[in-house]
């Protein structure tokens, strides 16, 4: 089995951290807890390939934009992967939990992982 590389937008910290701040609004979780899961996702990202917001990013997203029926936020996450793939120059896997972005990513040629079969990528 070949070794496996994991990235993320830079934009994905934010939509994490929104996520929590307002689950802790909600009162699903206390201060104390939501900062401890702040810190250990800064610590996660440390571990990872994160893919900044640059001005090639962002002109890609917006291209991304005009081909398909995505979400601005979407639009980011599904360029930083492109930007990625181009960087590495060899196949990518994208995840994503919205459909019209899995499509949008197969479209535009990034590889869509098996969640019923992990094992196959």
């Amino acid at each position: 089995m070949r070794r496996r590389l994991c990235a993320a937008s830079r934009l994905s910290e934010v939509e994490v951290i929104s996520a929590l701040e307002r689950r802790c609004r909600e009162g699903a979780f206390s201060p104390a807890e939501k900062d401890r899961a702040i810190s250990a996702l800064r610590r996660d990202l440390d571990h990872l390939i994160v893919v900044e917001l640059t001005a090639p990013v962002v002109d890609l997203a917006a291209g991304l934009l005009a081909r398909h029926s995505l979400r601005a936020g979407d639009a980011v996450q599904l360029a930083c992967g492109l930007e990625l793939k181009q960087r590495l120059s060899y196949a990518v896997g994208f995840v994503g939990f919205d459909d019209r972005l899995t499509v949008a990513a197969r479209l535009e040629g990034l590889d869509i992982p098996d969640a019923e079969n992990p094992q196959r990528q």
